[in-house]
């Protein structure tokens, strides 16, 4: 009798928060669905209805907990196929949201996100909703993947770049303490000339500039690389020293020269050992990338929904969330519609719950 009346209370519940669902009230009516489960934690339906709502706040990992989580426990197999075909838009929405930063997590998601929907070809054959969005899923990867082989073009050009420039900087500071121990040698002299060498100075100056200005063409502004900045400004460094050395030796200050020439090459090599640092540093980040991407795991489940109601929406349309068992195509185009607008004022956004039980 009790177990009754805990049961009627908590349908009571998730009434209510549905109709809060309905209102766009996605926060407000996943706190019902939570009320609903502390009445009667055995329901399983106000789980799949909160993990909608979040979904729509953009919670994806608790959506995907909470899908997993019906998916296991349900003996519905039309709410099983619903919770994993959900499951899959997760992991799909995920990754989408992952391709402009990370493209190998992208890849994993896109991976789990068609798992999942198998899983929902194994419950229900004919989810046509579900073949569809694998074949979209397989596009978006062939698409992930054509960009991170490009990446790694980038990377591998960017290397040789990386390499010819610290053998040019090699040769910059063999040639600075050449400079520097002819400018000893000279003075040594009865009658010391200079000139020959202030211009060699001159145009090693020039040489130093051409590759401090190569480095921070090669650096990204918006992702400024530490070590790649550091060694050009010891580049910059140098170069002062080297046009102070020349005007030193024009005026036949050659002890002064000297210790300038020899700071300079102190600074080639302070840049030189920058550049090896952060070498070592991409070999160690690429290492670690190309470690976790042989360990990926597709263990994830999968996915099918209901259509859900459409509520009056008009200039907030554009921006509003997809819906849990929106077909792939949908969340690329809802995903690509927010990327244009992210800039925009955002408004939240009105759609309806998937299951009122």
């Amino acid at each position: 009798m009790t177990q009754r009346v805990y049961a009627e209370s908590a349908a009571s519940t998730v009434r209510e928060a549905n109709k809060l669902y309905r209102q766009g009230q996605f926060k407000q009516a996943a706190d019902g669905y939570d009320r609903a489960l502390t009445e009667s934690p055995e329901v399983i339906e106000p789980r799949f209805n909160k993990a909608d709502s979040s979904f729509r706040l953009d919670d994806l990992q608790q959506a995907i907990d909470l899908y997993k989580a019906v998916a296991v426990e349900s003996r519905d197999m039309k709410l099983v196929e619903k919770a994993k075909y959900n499951l899959g838009n997760c992991f799909f929405k995920q990754g989408t949201k992952l391709k402009d930063s990370d493209l190998h997590k992208a890849l994993e998601n896109m991976q789990s996100a068609i798992g999942s929907w198998r899983q929902v070809l194994d419950i229900n054959p004919a989810n046509e909703k579900a073949a569809k969005n694998i074949e979209v899923a397989r596009l978006t990867i062939k698409d992930i993947i054509d960009q991170i082989n490009k990446q790694k073009q980038q990377q591998e050009q960017q290397q040789q770049q990386q390499k010819q420039t610290q053998e040019d900087l090699k040769q910059l500071l063999e040639k600075q303490k050449s400079l520097a121990d002819k400018t000893q040698q000279e003075s040594q002299k009865p009658n010391p000339d200079y000139n020959d060498i202030s211009k060699e100075q001159s145009q090693l100056k020039d040489r130093t500039e051409q590759a401090k200005q190569q480095l921070q063409q090669r650096n990204d502004p918006n992702n400024p690389d530490p070590k790649q900045q550091q060694a050009a400004e010891q580049l910059d460094k140098a170069e002062e020293k080297q046009k102070d050395a020349s005007e030193k030796l024009n005026n036949s200050k050659a002890d002064e020269a000297k210790k300038s020439q020899d700071e300079a090459a102190k600074n080639i090599e302070d840049a030189i050992k920058k550049l090896s640092e952060q070498n070592q540093q991409n070999k160690q980040q690429q290492q670690q990338k190309e470690q976790q991407n042989s360990q990926q795991q597709n263990q994830q489940e999968p996915n099918q929904p209901q259509e859900p109601n459409e509520a009056q929406q008009q200039q907030q349309q554009q921006q509003q969330a997809a819906a849990p068992d929106a077909t792939a195509e949908e969340i690329l185009d809802r995903e690509q519609k927010q990327k244009e607008q992210r800039q925009m004022m955002q408004s939240p956004g009105f759609q309806k719950v998937d299951k009122d039980w």
